[in-house]
Formats: C-alpha cells, structure tokens, sequence
C-alpha cells in the first residue's frame, strides 16, 4: 500500500486515483456524480480542485475550468448543470475556490458578489426554538432557510478572497456556532429537534470546522475537533473520512490512521460505486495541500 501521508514529493502515489477521476470526464468538459451521468457541477468543481492539489498536471483541469466559466450566469452564479442553472446555486461557492486557485479572476469577482448578496431566510427570534432563526446564513435553494453546508463553503470563499471581516461572513459564522450540536459537531441544519439534540455528521461536522479555522472559538472548536477524533473508528465512509482528513489536518490534527483508511477504502471502490464528487474531496485530502485554507 501507498504511503497514507503523501507529502509534495510523494504525491505520486496518487497519480492511478486521478486517472480513475479523469475518466469520469466528458466530452463537454465537465464530469458526472457517477459514471454514466451528465456532467454536474459539484463533481466537475471539486474534480479541478483534487487536479490542482495533486501532481497531475494542470492543463488536465481545462476542460473543467472551461464548462464551469461557460455555466456562471450573468448574476455570478454557478447553478446545479446547464439544464438546471437557477437551481443549485449553493455550489457558486464551490466555484470560487477554482476561479481563485487557477487565477480566473473576473470570473472570482462575479461569483464573491454573488455569495454576498446571498442570504437564508430568517425568522423573528423564538427562544422555544432552541436556536436563532434570526441570524441569516445560506440555503441550498435561493430564497429558503439556512443549512450548516451551504453556509460553510461561503464563509471559506469569503475567507479565502480575504473577506473574512465582511458582515456576512461574521453572521456566517455566528450561525454556525449557533447551529452547534451541544455535544460538538453539526447535523445538517438544526442542532435539536423536539428538545433532543440531533445525532452530528463527520463530513457536515469537518466542512464546518474548516469554516470555523480563521476565527476559532477556541472551547467550541476544541471540542468538535475532540468529536471527530474520539469518533475516527466509526467513520467508514469515503466522504466522511475524507471531510474529517480534511477538517482535522487543518487545525494540526493527527490524520494518519485516518488517511490510511480513506486510502483503503478508494482503492477499493468498484466503478459503478464510484461517486466523483466524494473521490475528489478524497484525492485532495491525501494531498495534504490546504486547498480550503487561505
């Protein structure tokens, strides 16, 4: 078996992984959930960015750069695919992280405007909730309540363009600590429901703490990080292994025994269960590069 802990020199290693990935890709450019599907942008996105923090080569990711430019719409926005391009828009965020790391800078600036324009609905505040519904994050569907992932991928373009401070991010951030299971991580949006606390998903929890990393609440963060490590034995599937790599090695975490079965288990995937878009945030965990981190 590989090296589980490939550092630059070692990336190599992963180099039968991305020929995996890129024969996913299509004709159009972009790339499929799964194999035999029509290219979506989720998997296309994360697919660059796997390209970019590993050796593969660069021009490997143009097909990709040059679907996802032609998807953004006039508002900024990256939609779901072509034939869907009002719904999805959640993964315009997603697309900022390819337009910065491959230098496509106009395009970066359209989908920023878009993400801060963006906002969740909310409601007046109600104690008997156990949660503020008065602080605004992002949904997964333009004009409906916030979710934990939709607004961890914008706080980390916001961080990563350097607009950490901006007012939405900082409310961002306060509904994401706000959304905290008691116990540490995250579920998909409220912490409880019926005044018992909801059981925390390992990628929800990872993607989260990712967001968290440029203004840590030192006690809470500590905590979920905590979560993730006590928990990595049960953790056995490939998108949570890989968000967990992913949250934890960004705060200094030890990842190895993780990362040795994240290598394990997509090396062992069969093609029909192959999903690009959990491959990809695999490929760039075992990278060790720190794609989400400004």
């Amino acid at each position: 078996m590989s090296n589980p802990q490939p550092v630059k020199e070692e990336r190599a290693g992963l180099a039968p992984f991305i020929s995996r990935l890129t024969a996913l890709f299509l004709p159009d450019g972009g790339c499929p959930y799964y194999k035999g599907g029509g290219s979506s942008a989720e998997p296309t996105l994360l697919a660059a960015l796997a390209i970019f923090s590993s050796v593969a080569p660069v021009g490997r990711a143009k097909p990709l750069l040059d679907w996802a430019v032609g998807l953004q719409s006039d508002d900024g926005s990256i939609g779901a695919d072509p034939a869907h391009s009002d719904q999805g828009k959640w993964a315009t965020s997603q697309a900022a992280f390819v337009f910065h790391h491959f230098g496509l800078g106009r395009n970066l600036k359209r989908a920023l405007d878009f993400i801060l324009s963006s906002k969740s609905l909310t409601l007046p505040d109600d104690p008997r909730t156990g949660q503020n519904d008065g602080l605004s994050g992002w949904s997964w569907v333009q004009g409906t309540f916030g979710w934990v992932e939709p607004t961890a991928w914008a706080l980390l373009a916001l961080h990563l363009a350097g607009l950490g401070g901006h007012p939405r991010a900082v409310e961002g951030r306060r509904f994401l600590l706000d959304r905290q299971i008691p116990s540490g991580g995250w579920n998909y949006g409220n912490p409880a429901l019926n005044d018992k606390d909801l059981l925390p998903f390992w990628d929800t929890t990872g993607l989260a703490l990712l967001a968290l990393k440029s203004h840590p609440e030192e006690r809470r963060v500590i905590q979920s990080l905590d979560l993730l490590e006590k928990n990595q034995e049960r953790i056995e599937s490939l998108c949570g292994l890989a968000w967990t790599v992913l949250g934890l090695q960004n705060y200094g975490r030890d990842t190895h025994r993780l990362k040795t079965r994240l290598f394990d288990v997509m090396s062992s995937l069969r093609e029909d269960e192959l999903n690009a878009a959990h491959f990809s945030a695999g490929l760039t965990a075992l990278s060790g590069e720190k794609v989400f981190a400004a």
